[in-house]
């Protein structure tokens, strides 16, 4: 079983198309098939349910798709660290993003990396934060730029927090400076979470001064959130870096911001030197933001 024929069907898996597949990693359509069939033959079952509209995994490429994609980042990460023995940097980074996220000159930063080191490539995607957690867990990410609260991180990820994202209420016009959470009592709200932990921070902070909240909708993506705050529907609670205009940092009744942490999560064993640059930039634009 050699790195072709599980670059091939990681591909189609992703792709969920032979097409597709054979397109990103530039090859004939013919190829892929090969690929496939050859990896099949060897495993003695089928990684693979074809019908005329579409691909999907079956049983055995469901629990194959994990360790092909934990034996092709090892395989990257072995060429990666002989690369830079002798001072070539190459590969591919795999970065996702929080969907909605905004981390100030991120794009910047990633023009610069490139134009510094042009035989590394970048692919950039945006997801939920479940998704991205599962995705690097997986392997299917190198890194994911996440916002979350609390101290304890899902099993399969390790943890670089870059900054600390203060909770922001968008549409209190009337408040001028930051806002105590007592003066959301009685104010329909809109709460952005998108599984970061935001809900249980605003709440624990309302509990702390007996405050009653009034939470109209919760929804987990900051599209759907700033839409339905220009409907009127309430005010928006929401992490700075996703609101869709300047709002009122949210204090508690120590007078203390609350917030949430914005920070890289990576595979706890297997992050290529590629990525370990990218890592490392992105904490200096952290730093200097």
């Amino acid at each position: 079983m050699d790195e072709v024929k599980l670059e091939a069907f990681v591909a189609v898996a992703e792709e969920e198309s032979f097409s597709a597949a054979a397109d990103r990693i530039r090859v004939a359509q013919s190829t892929i098939s090969a690929r496939i069939k050859e990896l099949e033959a060897e495993l003695g079952q089928p990684v693979f349910i074809r019908t005329s509209r579409r691909v999907r995994l079956a049983p055995a490429g469901t629990v194959a798709l994990p360790a092909a994609r934990t034996a092709l980042a090892a395989l990257s990460a072995l060429r990666q660290v002989v690369d830079d023995v002798a001072g070539v940097h190459r590969g591919r980074i795999r970065l996702g993003l929080l969907t909605g996220a905004d981390l100030p000159d991120l794009a910047q930063l990633l023009a610069d990396f490139a134009g510094e080191f042009p035989g590394i490539e970048l692919v950039v995607s945006s997801a939920s934060a479940q998704d991205l957690y599962r995705a690097v867990s997986d392997s299917a990410l190198d890194l994911a730029l996440v916002v979350r609260a609390g101290a304890v991180e899902p099993g399969g990820t390790a943890w670089a927090e870059l900054l600390s994202d203060p909770m922001t209420v968008v549409g209190l016009d009337r408040v001028v400076g930051p806002v105590p959470v007592t003066e959301l009592e009685g104010v329909p709200l809109i709460l952005l979470d998108a599984a970061v932990g935001a809900r249980g921070v605003l709440e624990a902070a309302a509990r702390s001064v007996g405050a009653r909240l009034d939470i109209a909708v919760e929804v987990s993506t900051p599209t759907l959130a700033t839409e339905l705050f220009a409907r009127g529907m309430g005010a928006l609670v929401i992490p700075a870096s996703l609101a869709p205009r300047h709002g009122s940092v949210l204090i508690g009744a120590d007078g203390a911001q609350l917030s949430v942490s914005v920070g890289l999560i990576s595979h706890p064993t297997l992050r290529t030197p590629a990525a370990d640059l990218l890592l490392g930039r992105l904490r200096g634009l952290a730093a200097t933001g």
